[in-house]
């Protein structure tokens, strides 16, 4: 331990030799300014030199001789006054830093250690005797491993013996160290490294006793509480909520209970600006706090939702997540506005109903809400079980449907309405399940997208597409088969569409790729394989146009050769200007990029003649003809089509379909 004194950079201190049982490096010696006393020395050799060299070399002159021997003696007299000056203040200030060093390590709070190179005791404070029951005159001169367990000793002094990291030399160690009354006790020493100082050149250890910091045996407190809270909002986690609802479950006594889930939408990572997650979260608390009555238990569930445990009945649940989901809007951040939306699922708590069955219960509400769009609030019943272990089963099944020949193709047709044919037909899947009959499309195929089982399916329906349509006899009649964004960003859409050709013998001219639009801003290696496609003669279409990020920047260059409208934009198409209106924008955007726009979802000779009316040619839909099943289509009764009266007008506008 070692000060370093105030004032001028003369002042600083160096080493000199300690007192009996002190290290060198603990007190500090002579300043340099002290040192200037030895220059007296060659002074004084001067003055006496001068003195003789006046009484010999001038001896007839006793006057002149007396003169120099009294100048040389006065110099003589100033020097030993200097030296003597000099000594004292020496001395004066060597007591006081040694004072001051003492004083110092009595007054730390922590007892202090130091070692020498050899991780030798060369002192120890008198607070050593405190901390660890031992005299510490006894201690200086003894190894560091005299005094510490044995299994301890080899990583202490590697960790002692252990240069610094740059730019620190501090470290902390732990090792047991016997007390004096034979128990060990844990020591935790916060580890000065001045072996490089030459002023010091020591170990300095910085002493405390952890022992009761150790874990005693049961749950620590402050690990519990920091277990059951959310790190960012500070409310009760998931874990708590849980107790929570044990604890309302054996101690309700008949007074009704309800839980109500909060699903925000916007929170999403990617949405967010970076380091404004947190004081997001913290809003949203504070509003949902505010509307919450005095009895009513607000916490964080899974996947970032709310939940709150309602003292009252499920109605009175409902009315608060009314409330609750109506305070979750727009929230101002640097930068702009964050537009939250929030919706919510009710159930009530029964005391024969567990915890993990009502939040379960709650979640099923919750996604209904979700799928009914940002403001519902939806209550939990039986029927949507029942949704749920039909989905379950369904996802289960769907694994060996396709080894069990369950799932096959139907195929509708594109119709041209200006030239009253089909140009082309698209290759839909179906599922009969054994059980549950017809499968929608709809519910099945999102279940198949959510695993690695939607790629060995989409290469099946590329092989049985082309395969069927190949054997027909018109060699015209293209095929359209939409291919899932999994297989697309497999990267094995090159090789699954050429062995699909190759097996059936298909021109590659007459298949056309169906993808999604976001598909096309993937890695740069769906555009490659994309290129690879068209460069070989097969058309690529973008399925629901429309609905995604459709602009005419991003489409320009794309290898794109067919649009497909979505049918969204047909909902109310008779009776709303703006969507006659973007159904127009769709067609023009085509037509300026030579690309041809097929209108599918047309189920009503209104919608197909007001399509017409506004230059849409290639449509496809139920008005036109359902999907046709393998039969059908082989028999012909793709090209035997009754088109509505009056769809067949002609009125050239949108181009051609590409051959």
């Amino acid at each position: 331990m070692l000060q370093r004194g105030a004032g001028s950079p003369d002042q600083r201190l160096v080493t000199t030799a300690p007192v009996p049982g002190q290290p060198a490096a603990a007190f500090p010696a002579a300043p340099r300014w002290g040192r200037a006393g030895l220059f007296a020395v060659p002074v004084l050799g001067a003055a006496i030199a001068a003195i003789l060299t006046a009484v010999v070399t001038v001896p007839g002159s006793t006057l002149l001789a007396l003169l120099m021997a009294l100048a040389g003696l006065a110099v003589l007299l100033v020097s030993q006054g200097v030296l003597w000056r000099r000594q004292r203040q020496l001395t004066g200030y060597l007591q006081r830093s040694q004072s001051s060093f003492r004083t110092l390590v009595k007054s730390s709070v922590d007892p202090v250690v130091i070692l020498d190179d050899q991780l030798r005791i060369t002192f120890a404070s008198e607070s050593v005797a405190d901390l660890i029951g031992v005299d510490p005159a006894c201690m200086v001169g003894q190894p560091i491993t005299g005094a510490v367990h044995r299994d301890d000793a080899p990583a202490l002094v590697a960790g002692l013996s252990r240069a610094p990291a740059e730019g620190n030399d501090v470290a902390v160690r732990t090792a047991r160290v016997r007390h004096g009354d034979g128990r060990w006790r844990l020591i935790q020493a916060t580890v000065r490294d001045l072996r490089a100082d030459p002023d010091v050149g020591a170990l300095v250890l910085y002493c405390r006793d952890v022992t009761a910091r150790t874990r005693a045996p049961g749950p620590d407190p402050e690990l519990l509480e920091l277990s059951l809270s959310d790190a960012v909002t500070g409310l009760p986690n998931r874990a708590a909520l849980v107790r929570r609802l044990g604890t309302l479950q054996r101690q309700a006594a008949g007074r009704p209970f309800a839980l109500a889930v909060i699903g925000i939408n916007g929170l999403d990572a990617d949405v967010l600006a970076p380091g404004t997650e947190a004081a997001v979260l913290l809003a949203v608390t504070s509003r949902l706090t505010r509307v919450l009555r005095g009895e009513d238990w607000l916490a964080r569930g899974k996947d970032g939702d709310f939940v709150v445990v309602v003292a009252g009945s499920k109605s009175e649940a409902e009315t608060l997540a009314s409330r609750l989901v109506a305070a979750v809007g727009p929230l101002p951040i640097p930068g702009g506005t964050l537009h939250l939306t929030a919706c919510a699922g009710v159930t009530a708590l029964a005391a024969d109903v567990d915890p993990g069955e009502a939040l379960r219960r709650s979640d099923l509400a919750l996604r209904s809400a979700r799928a009914a769009g940002p403001g519902s609030v939806h209550r939990y019943d039986d029927a949507l079980r029942i949704a749920q272990d039909r989905r379950a089963a369904l996802r289960a099944d769907l694994d060996g449907a396709l080894d069990r020949g369950e799932l096959r193709l139907v195929f509708q047709p594109v119709v041209d309405v200006v030239m009253h044919r089909t140009v082309s037909v698209e290759a839909l899947l179906r599922w009969h399940h054994p059980v549950f009959g017809e499968v929608s499309p709809t519910e099945f195929v999102p279940l198949a997208e959510e695993s690695p089982l939607i790629t060995d399916v989409g290469r099946w329906v590329l092989r049985a597409a082309c395969t069927t349509i190949a054997d027909m006899e018109d060699d015209t009649l293209a095929v359209a088969v939409n291919v899932s964004a999994r297989q697309v960003r497999s990267g094995e859409l090159v090789p699954d569409v050429l062995g699909a050709l190759e097996a059936s013998g298909l021109p590659a001219s007459r298949l056309i790729v169906e993808i999604t639009e976001s598909v096309l801003l993937d890695d740069s290696h769906v555009l490659e394989d994309l290129t690879v496609l068209r460069s070989l003669g097969v058309r690529i279409a973008i399925d629901d146009f429309g609905t995604g990020w459709s602009s005419l920047a991003y489409l320009v260059g794309m290898p794109v050769d067919v649009l497909k409208m979505d049918q969204y934009f047909l909902a109310n198409v008779e009776h709303d200007p703006a969507r006659r209106a973007m159904c127009r924008a769709v067609l023009h955007l085509g037509a300026s990029l030579g690309l041809p726009v097929i209108v599918e979802g047309v189920d009503s000779p209104a919608v197909l003649t007001l399509l017409r009316d506004m230059g849409h040619r290639y449509l496809q839909g139920y008005v036109l003809s359902r999907p046709l099943e393998f039969a059908q289509l082989v028999s012909g009764a793709w090209a035997d089509l009754d088109l509505p009266a009056g769809a067949g007008v002609p009125v050239a506008v949108s181009p051609a379909l590409p051959s």
